[in-house]
């Protein structure tokens, strides 16, 4: 039997700035020409940086990105 197990590392939380509460959760859905796509859970302040980390997560594949998607987790 296989279990999937999640985890995150939460690296821009808020706590810093003495707001104890954390960033917004967004789900990022990178596609590829392939047809493949992958998905990853990032922490981000807006819409916009939440974008950037996920470029940075495409440039990583090494393929050629159609698209990206980008959703807020707490619209679910």
């Amino acid at each position: 039997m296989v279990h999937t197990v999640q985890t995150s590392f939460l690296s821009h939380s808020r706590l810093y700035n003495k707001r104890y509460y954390p960033g917004n959760f967004y789900q990022v859905i990178v596609n590829t020409e392939e047809g493949e796509s992958y998905e990853y859970e990032v922490e981000a302040d807006t819409f916009a940086q939440a974008t950037e980390i996920a470029e940075g997560f495409a440039n990583d594949l090494m393929t050629d990105i159609t698209y990206i998607e980008v959703y807020n987790q707490s619209q679910f």
